[in-house]
């Protein structure tokens, strides 16, 4: 055979190689528009389905679901409350919630350790906030201005969050840099992210959704002032810190970033994906007196352990000047408990109830495992439980200093209200059914200065003090719940020198007075 039809030969298989690969290919492509057209796999279950309550209603449909978050609805909401209950201290808790969030955006894996701490600050808060300003940077649509959506529903595996379209009209006619473009919210994660927790926390609240390009600062929170404003109102920046840094030199560029925003200065560009949503929040905290505080400060090395090249996280609330000054120590340490009791109080109940139960069936103590219940149960603190039958008291034991872990506490003392409260008869088996149950989380203790007993009595707050008093080896406590049979201060102070073995009419300057609070869970609410 001679070359050129040997070549010719070559040639015409090779056009025979491409023309069936190209039927392959386009077999290939036809096979995935039907199969994705008709027969895909959507995150939800079909079991889980809910009719909408308007058929005509537009839905944003989630972009990440299975990327950045879990798209499974049972497995996502374990997650999340899961980051939420390891938030570990609420340091910065107060009887207000927080007017501004900045949250990071990435995938929960790396950076829901720092959101959840976050959003355990609006715990709580539920009937309170209505309408969230939802704020965060536009990862894949450029252009000038901030970009609103008036879709009906932004969608989760969690469900659906419903937009108050009211505002963004009205945002949109007020400010020429604010306009309706729901093609920038498609396949935007930054504000998406963020939807499972609110949905945890503030699941009734409606979104006022925002995706920013190139804008100022300075207009960003000129539109967005008057709104927030509003008591129902909060808004919540959605910003990641530095990108790619190795681990050393990132956690000194973010601390550096974390001394600024406290400080209330503008961040550079590279400081932050959202450093003009963190800018914008720096301006409203200034002209509203909003003072920052930082909860968490992390970055993706921490969180999965590859420190060559890493991204930044931090979350920080904002609180108005006088919320902070005005608190005393007894009142942040109340709401710190409160927001432990709202994430915890089911679990308390049921280690309360695991105790009583041994204690009354087996004489038996209960030891709860740390391979059972969350880490946070295991902090020391000081609890008491105390037992009602018929509306009647029937033992009440506590440990006023917190020596033990909470969830042992609240074994041990289950035990003691039930077997060794020396006021009571044990209790016995046959009572159980008819026994009720609270725990109470105690404050530190806080010594009152006095001149005389009815100075003492001046300085008490009747329904919120819990009391204690001391002479020498008498002792007597009262928890705050006390008050709802004891409200006159004279009648309340005169049961507590009997409780301590004194004589009611009895007083000597000596003696120390302490108060503190007390947050009540009880197992009938």
């Amino acid at each position: 055979m001679g070359r050129k039809k040997k070549k010719e030969v070559e040639s015409s298989k090779i056009t025979k190689y491409i023309i069936r690969g190209c039927i392959v290919v386009a077999i290939i492509i036809l096979n995935y528009w039907y199969w994705d057209k008709y027969l895909s796999a959507n995150s939800k279950y079909v079991t889980n389905y809910q009719a909408k309550e308007d058929v005509l209603a537009q839905y944003r449909n989630p972009a990440v679901a299975g990327l950045f978050y879990m798209a499974q609805p049972e497995k996502l909401s374990k997650n999340v409350e899961k980051y939420i209950q390891q938030s570990g201290e609420f340091k910065f808790t107060y009887s207000h919630y927080p007017k501004m969030l900045i949250v990071p955006h990435a995938g929960y894996e790396y950076s829901a350790g720092a959101a959840g701490k976050a959003y355990a600050t609006l715990l709580g808060a539920a009937a309170k906030i209505k309408k969230i300003i939802l704020v965060g940077p536009s990862h894949f649509y450029g252009g000038q201005g901030a970009f609103l959506s008036d879709i009906d529903y932004f969608s989760t595996p969690l469900g659906d969050v419903k937009v108050n379209k009211q505002i963004v009209k009205q945002l949109a006619a007020e400010n020429k840099q604010f306009n309706i473009n729901n093609r920038a919210h498609i396949k935007e994660h930054s504000i998406e992210v963020q939807l499972p927790f609110i949905q945890k926390v503030l699941p009734q609240a409606e979104i006022i959704p925002i995706i920013y390009g190139n804008i100022s600062p300075e207009d960003l929170s000129k539109g967005l002032q008057k709104y927030l404003m509003n008591e129902d109102t909060i808004m919540i920046v959605s910003a990641d810190l530095s990108h790619y840094y190795q681990y050393n030199e990132a956690v000194k560029i973010d601390a550096k970033t974390a001394k600024k925003i406290s400080k209330g200065k503008f961040l550079d560009d590279h400081e932050s994906c959202g450093a003009t949503g963190i800018n914008a929040a720096l301006i409203l905290a200034e002209n509203s007196n909003y003072r920052p505080q930082m909860l968490e400060l992390i970055n993706s090395g921490d969180s999965q352990g590859d420190k060559s090249k890493v991204v930044g996280y931090g979350a920080w609330s904002f609180y108005p000047d006088e919320v902070i000054e005005k608190q005393s120590k007894l009142e942040k340490e109340t709401d710190n408990l409160q927001n432990f009791s709202n994430l915890y109080k089911d679990i308390l109940m049921q280690i309360a109830q695991e105790g009583l139960v041994k204690a009354v069936k087996h004489h038996k103590h209960y030891s709860p495992s740390r391979s059972s219940f969350p880490e946070d149960l295991f902090d020391k603190g000081a609890v008491f439980v105390t037992l009602y039958k018929n509306g009647e008291l029937r033992g009440c034991i506590g440990n006023i200093l917190p020596t033990l872990s909470v969830a042992q506490g609240i074994a041990n003392n289950a035990y003691a209200a039930a077997l060794e409260d020396n006021r009571f008869s044990p209790v016995t088996e046959d009572e159980l059914p008819e026994i009720t149950y609270s725990i109470s989380l105690l404050t530190n203790f806080e010594k009152i200065n006095y001149t005389n007993e009815q100075d003492v009595l001046k300085q008490i707050k009747a329904g919120k003090d819990g009391i204690v008093i001391r002479d020498g080896n008498r002792q007597g406590v009262f928890l705050p719940v006390v008050w709802t049979q004891l409200r006159d201060k004279t009648e309340f102070f005169k049961q507590l020198k009997i409780k301590a073995g004194m004589n009611p009419n009895y007083w000597n300057n000596g003696i120390n007075v302490y108060r503190f609070r007390a947050v009540e869970i009880k197992n009938e609410d």
